[in-house]
């Protein structure tokens, strides 16, 4: 009988040591279970996430990373992500849409998961068996703009599963003491290889783990640095050989070298102002990384610190970075780097008094989570999923397909009576060329009129900002010169659809000139030889001679800027 009561509180013990590591387990997870629902449940992928799978549609047909075959050039801003996805169409069972939708939706899961793995082992590291409040995690998953682009095709999965997996490698790295394997430097050089502004992030944690190393000596510094930068220097000289550019085509599209801060701070205010993130941004600045920093300093855990001030000082400097060049067109996409940044250290933080403040940013997840929204939240996305091109009435019997009526020359769908440019038989001209590429195929050639795919038109010059990547539109004597043949009669008004998004006034300022004598000019000026030459080197026969004239004017190359009036471009070309 006296064994009784030791033996009930045994058990009683037993049962609450269960059910709080079950809360241990469980609690941190709940974020990533309310993702995965929320990141469904808006499943789509976008226009220009269609971009990006035409190139994988290339490059599987043998054309390579392309847009156009016969055309060299970049439209897709990540490169990493082009193979990722022509792998995943190899091996996964789906419709090339859907995998990109399972990918980016897995891919985004994955680096919460990692995220929360390096948050929690910081946690524990300093206060080992507390019960541990996923307070960063939930902020992230309360926005929805975050659920947006878990998915839509584009490499928003990607970039959150890198950096989730970079933190867990450097807070590993952090706690395990010794240097930093060769395979963890090629994963911490990945960012310019997934999208080239996160090359940021990859120079932050290089740089922690060099100021760390530093009595490892030179070699050793070197030794890591070539694994780190091997791939993404080798693609470099790949991508000026084989584009003629520094840069993704899209890159001088947007004019990504010139800053535009008055609209970069809308694009930020529109993202922070709706979901009112400045509230746990702060109170996880106070509550989460005070304790957190003071903690680490006061055991001496200066690896770790380190670690936890590079993703914080990556995620300032890449918003910064966002804000110079006016951000983009898509709302938010470009500020969820950063802001998994900031939060990822902090995904999990300790139930203890000292991080309670912490506590606050709960209520504030449920509200978001219900109710606050962004303007444009629900115009990006329709109700209905749209994710394959019969989504987007581009299928066998959709109703965009039923315009499209074999060989000819069209313009937003009309097929006007001119014939094809250059023997092609089909010359598709459009200012959207996402889901229209993607369905015509990879014989089809498709005239991207903004630029994002077309080097001509990404290289014209502006003398006033707008939307970027919606700055440039081709004006109608270059797209009748480039995509009818010679002989062709193209009356204006055929050409004078509305352009979405883009800014009424032409490009260069009006031209008195008759139609016909502009059109004129622009054909005779695409035959000058410093345009035949400037053509070359995107669609010219790649030999080494030509790789090698590449490389030595990719940086000429793409600070080109071509007139956009035909008669100016003959006096710049022709002369």
């Amino acid at each position: 009988m006296t064994t009784v009561g030791p033996i009930v509180l045994d058990r009683r013990a037993a049962r609450t040591g269960g059910r709080r590591r079950y809360l241990r387990l469980a609690l941190p997870l709940l974020p990533v279970v309310v993702l995965a629902e929320r990141a469904w449940s808006v499943r789509w992928v976008a226009d220009d996430g269609f971009i990006t799978l035409r190139v994988v549609q290339q490059l599987l047909d043998g054309n390579g990373p392309v847009y156009n075959a016969g055309e060299r050039v970049e439209a897709s801003t990540s490169t990493l992500w082009v193979f990722v996805l022509a792998l995943g169409d190899l091996v996964l069972p789906f419709r090339l849409e859907r995998v990109a939708v399972v990918l980016g939706l897995v891919l985004t899961i994955g680096g919460l998961v990692l995220a929360t793995l390096a948050a929690r082992s910081l946690c524990d590291g300093l206060q080992p068996g507390a019960l541990l409040v996923p307070a960063g995690a939930a902020v992230l998953v309360a926005v929805k703009p975050v659920w947006i682009f878990t998915t839509s095709g584009l490499e928003g999965g990607l970039i959150t599963a890198w950096l989730g997996g970079t933190l867990w490698l450097l807070v590993r790295w952090g706690d395990g003491g010794g240097r930093l394997p060769w395979w963890g430097a090629v994963v911490l050089g990945l960012g310019p290889l997934i999208r080239p502004d996160l090359a940021v992030f990859s120079a932050v944690s290089l740089g922690v783990v060099l100021a760390a190393s530093r009595r490892d000596g030179w070699p050793a510094a070197m030794r890591l640095l070539a694994w780190a930068l091997g791939l993404p220097v080798a693609y470099q000289i790949f991508r000026m050989g084989y584009y003629g550019l520094v840069m993704p085509n899209p890159g001088v599209t947007k004019e990504a070298g010139l800053a535009r801060r008055d609209l970069g701070w809308r694009y930020l205010g529109a993202f922070v102002g709706p979901y009112l993130l400045w509230l746990p941004l702060l109170v996880l600045a106070v509550g989460a990384y005070v304790p957190l920093v003071r903690d680490l300093r006061r055991r001496r855990r200066t690896r770790s610190l380190l670690v936890v001030a590079a993703f914080v000082a990556g995620g300032v400097v890449h918003a910064l970075y966002i804000v110079r060049v006016g951000g983009d067109f898509i709302e938010s996409r470009l500020l969820l780097p950063p802001f998994f940044a900031l939060i990822a250290p902090v995904a999990v933080v300790p139930l203890r008094r000292s991080h309670a403040v912490t506590l606050l940013v709960l209520p504030w997840a449920a509200i978001s989570l219900l109710f606050l929204r962004s303007s444009v939240d629900d115009v990006i996305v329709a109700n209905d999923n749209p994710v394959t091109i019969g989504d987007y009435g581009w299928g066998p019997r959709g109703g965009r397909r039923a315009s499209f009526q074999g060989d000819g020359v069209y313009y937003h769908g009309t097929r006007l009576s001119a014939r094809p440019a250059d023997g092609r038989h089909v010359v598709f001209g459009a200012y959207g060329i996402g889901v229209s590429g993607f369905a015509l195929g990879t014989d089809v050639y498709v005239l991207d009129l903004l630029g994002l795919a077309d080097s001509f038109t990404s290289h014209l010059r502006i003398d006033e900002r707008g939307l970027p990547g919606h700055e440039k539109p081709l004006p109608p004597p270059w797209i009748a010169a480039r995509a009818t043949a010679p002989g062709s009669t193209v009356d204006e008004s055929e050409l004078a659809a509305s352009i979405p998004l883009v800014r009424a006034t032409s490009l260069g300022g009006p031209d008195p000139a008759p139609f016909d004598e502009r059109v004129a000019v622009a054909r005779s000026t695409l035959e000058c030889k410093e345009m035949r030459e400037f053509f070359a080197v995107s669609s010219g026969r790649l030999t080494p001679r030509r790789f090698l004239r590449n490389v030595a004017g990719a940086f000429g190359n793409t600070m080109l800027r071509i007139e956009p009036r035909p008669d100016d471009a003959a006096a710049q070309f022709c002369d």
